[in-house]
């Protein structure tokens, strides 16, 4: 057969078969307009058993076939029926009994067409019994190829006198065969497509899955470093910021100029040096770290770069919390030997106070004019001195506070006389409106006492009282500075706030900070806000601290109330 269905049956009209009818022509033209509405079938979207279907029906109706038997060879070579009809019953309910299994193997092992219009001449198949049960007079079959493959085979047959198929029949029950391993063909492909369509979703919804599931932000930019990829990290590490494709990533405003200046210069270093870049950026309260790498694709060409976030605020709030510890470890190792150097040198002062205050009695000499009472000073800070020096072994925890119930507002009060009759801290505060420098003392009456270690108290107050006055007397034009304590229920507040300097955004972070200190030329040590901090823990007690830069800063002790 050749490759034009059409030519072979004009050859057959010319070619003078002995067996052809009156309306050959007729029969042809049949034929082309099935085949035509065949083709048409085949450009619709319908599914292979239905062209397969159409494609049998359309054959056992041209060649006056009573029926017909379609099948189809997978990869092992084992066949099954496809189609099984019947021209006056329609479908055929057993098609491995009715169909005659002898014809289908030789189609399907020759792979050729073949015409048997006297089935009880053909010695070969008239030994067949099911044949002959059959009672079968003509045949036809053709085999299903497509590209050189076999893919099935279909052959039709009449119980009628022999001599009902022509060639014109074979011819037009071949092109519907071809047809229809077109169709099988084509369904393959289609099916073949649309398994890689969804293997390649499946594929991509899986990466998609993973890119957004892991806790790494990921950017990929290409050469014009415009936006190609952004997973749904990425935009939350940068809070929210948004990253859609196309955009110039120096553009997406998803940093502050300057850090977005140190990422796009690192970013340039890496891709004309190929430098290693492992840094740090601050976006509100987390720490991320950013990495580059390279992105390779075989299919396209063009430079492309992979940015990789990662929130680090966790690990470098553990890194301070051990840098810390290192301090005070070290602290503590130099507080017990200036502690001990402290206690040898006060151990005698105390000594000569003492004895000085009785040989000044047993001489009669009167103590009139306040020298009663600077002995008693003396005496009294010699004994802080002494406290404080025990405490120095154990500045991150004072050993062994001496807990007993306290007045705050006393406290308060009997801590400002000491300051300002002995240290003159406060001497240029007042209570007086007018005064460039005020003090103002809001203290509650009938406080609610609290238990706690009236020294390390003490030692609270005089410092947040020194930073407070200092950052006043640091601001042109003076300021105030109020105490206040007040009873809220079971818990005791005592409020410490100030008109000075403030403290800048980026000294905040570090006030607690051992040796953390922005006077170091004034004499500052850096340790009292982190005494600060150990005695309010030690305390139980909670410790708030607001400042604004340039207006002030408020610290806040709420105890709880015995």
């Amino acid at each position: 057969m050749s490759d034009d269905f059409f030519d072979d049956l004009d050859d057959l009209t010319s070619a003078g078969e002995p067996e052809t009818h009156q309306d050959d022509g007729c029969e042809e033209e049949r034929g082309l307009h099935k085949l035509a509405s065949l083709v048409e079938d085949l450009n619709r979207d319908l599914s292979t058993s239905t062209i397969l279907d159409r494609a049998m029906s359309a054959a056992i109706e041209l060649t006056g076939a009573e029926r017909g038997f379609l099948v189809l060879v997978n990869e092992r070579g084992d066949w099954s029926f496809q189609v099984a009809r019947n021209m006056e019953s329609g479908e055929i309910a057993n098609a491995e009994k009715a169909a005659s299994h002898t014809v289908i193997r030789r189609v399907l092992e020759g792979q050729e067409p073949i015409l048997i219009n006297d089935v009880v001449g053909a010695s070969d198949l008239t030994q067949q019994q099911s044949i002959a049960k059959m009672q079968v007079r003509s045949v036809m079959g053709a085999p299903l190829m497509a590209k050189g493959k076999l893919l099935g085979a279909a052959y039709v047959d009449t119980s009628r006198l022999a001599g009902v198929f022509d060639q014109t029949s074979l011819v037009l029950f071949e092109s519907f065969v071809q047809l229809a391993a077109v169709a099988i063909e084509n369904a393959r492909l289609m099916e073949a497509a649309q398994a890689a369509t969804t293997q390649y979703r499946d594929l991509q919804d899986y990466l998609n899955t993973i890119l957004s599931s892991q806790p790494h932000g990921i950017i990929i930019l290409d050469d014009q470093l415009r936006v190609e990829y952004a997973n749904p990290q990425a935009g939350m590490l940068l809070e929210g910021a948004k990253l859609p494709v196309g955009t110039s990533f120096g553009a997406c405003n998803c940093l502050d100029e300057v850090t977005q200046l140190q990422v796009l210069d690192d970013l340039h270093a890496f891709m004309e040096e190929d430098a290693v870049c492992h840094s740090t950026i601050v976006k509100g309260n987390h720490t991320l770290a950013y990495s580059f790498f390279h992105v390779f694709r075989a299919i396209e060409s063009g430079v492309r770069i992979g940015i990789i976030l990662e929130d680090i605020t966790a690990q470098k709030q553990l890194e301070r919390k051990l840098v810390e510890s290192e301090k005070r470890s070290t602290i503590n190792q130099l507080a017990s030997g200036i502690a001990h150097e402290i206690n040898n040198s006060l151990q005698p002062v105390k000594g000569r106070v003492e004895l000085l205050s009785m040989r000044l009695k047993r001489a009669g000499v009167p103590l009139e004019g306040g020298i009663d009472k600077d002995l008693d000073t003396i005496s009294a800070l010699s004994g802080r001195i002494e406290k404080i020096a025990k405490n120095l072994r154990h500045l991150t925890k004072p050993a062994k506070p001496e807990f007993e119930p306290v007045d705050l507002s006393q406290l308060v009060r009997s801590t400002v006389d000491l300051m300002i009759s002995t240290t003159g801290k406060l001497k240029h505060f007042s209570a007086d409106p007018d005064s460039p420098y005020q003090l103002a003392l809001e203290l509650a009456e009938n406080c609610p006492a609290i238990l706690g270690d009236a020294h390390g108290l003490e030692s609270a107050i005089i410092n947040m009282l020194l930073n407070s006055s200092h950052a006043i007397m640091e601001k042109d034009g003076g300021g105030r500075l109020t105490l206040r304590t007040r009873s809220m229920g079971n818990r005791v507040e005592l409020v410490v706030e100030d008109t000075g300097t403030g403290i800048p955004p980026e000294t905040l972070p570090h006030i607690f900070e051992p040796y953390f200190t922005t006077k170091a030329n004034a004499g500052g040590t850096g340790l009292g806000m982190c005494i600060l901090q150990n005695i309010a823990e030690i305390h139980g007690a909670r410790l708030d601290l607001k400042s604004e830069w340039g207006a002030g800063t408020t610290i806040t002790l709420t105890f709880p109330a015995i």
